[in-house]
């Protein structure tokens, strides 16, 4: 501001100059916030780009063969690329826990499994058809002194056959028919039981328990005589009702449902046919005196 006399009046010149207010906000705006925090999310993205295709426990000197589409979805690529393989979506570590094995096919399965060693087999081709038919909870199977125990049961989402009747699932009836697939070239003879829960009918019914596991075994007969397993492999069907159950401590829980196989030894199928059959020494009696019979020796 200036100031000076003109003839006695006092004029003032009011001189403005520019303010560096503004430019000083606008260095301190948020603008470079923004870029700033692109630039860290950029950052950040390229470090996890250079950590997935970074290779696991791979040297310089090391090259794979390269592999068809097939054969390196289920094989970890050694070397790698990275924790992932480039084409499975599983880490390579994962995927050298998972086995692939082929479907267990009929004619695999044939003649007569008689010792320890045999059934143990058997038992894990049966846990081999568990697994193609996501039925491992469905499926226990067992070497017992009379021969192999296959139990087939109800898991926590699926129930075997409707409540209080023979109709089968589907689930169950597909796992059926594949174990009468495998089992129908094998020559040992088969042992069938249904068992239900102690849940009981009306006093006065004419259906309990008895009638519903006999229906019950009969329906897994049916199934595997679909499938292929000849009718004379299997030498009973029995109806147990809730008389052998698992849980013998809570006779009403679910795990008492189930279906029943055995299949014989050589040494049991014969104790059965000295039960059931001929093949024993006895006396016959008749009109004209006592005989006796031999044991047969055709089992």
């Amino acid at each position: 501001m200036r100031q000076r006399s003109r003839g006695g009046e006092v004029e003032v010149t009011v001189i403005k100059r520019p303010s560096k207010k503004r430019g000083h906000e606008e260095e301190h705006s948020g603008a470079w916030k923004v870029a700033f925090a692109d630039f860290t999310l950029a950052m950040m993205a390229l470090f996890m780009v250079l950590w997935i295709v970074q290779p696991l426990g791979s040297s310089s000197d090391e090259a794979s063969e390269p592999e068809d589409g097939a054969q390196r979805a289920t094989t970890p690529i050694e070397g790698g690329t990275g924790i992932f393989d480039g084409i499975s979506r599983v880490p390579v570590e994962l995927e050298d826990l998972r086995v692939v094995l082929p479907p267990i096919e009929p004619e695999d399965v044939y003649g007569h499994y008689n010792s320890p060693e045999e059934l143990l087999q058997l038992a894990e081709l049966l846990d081999r058809v568990a697994a193609e038919l996501d039925a491992v909870a469905n499926l226990e199977v067992e070497v017992v002194p009379q021969g192999l125990r296959i139990l087939i049961k109800d898991d926590e989402e699926r129930y075997m056959f409707e409540r209080g009747s023979a109709v089968l699932d589907p689930h169950f009836g597909s796992l059926l028919r594949r174990l009468g697939e495998v089992l129908r070239n094998i020559d040992n003879k088969i042992i069938i039981s249904g068992h239900t829960d102690a849940t009981p009918y009306p006093a006065n019914a004419l259906y309990n328990n008895w009638n519903l596991s006999g229906d019950r075994a009969l329906r897994a007969r049916h199934e595997l005589v679909r499938a292929g397993l000849p009718e004379t492999s299997i030498l009973q069907v029995t109806a147990q009702a809730d008389v052998m159950p698992i849980r013998p401590e809570e006779p009403e829980h679910g795990a008492n449902r189930r279906v029943e196989m055995v299949l014989l030894t050589r040494a049991a199928e014969a104790l059965y046919r000295e039960i059931f059959g001929d093949s024993y020494t006895r006396a016959q009696y008749s009109s004209s005196g006592a005989k006796l019979i031999e044991a047969s020796e055709e089992i």
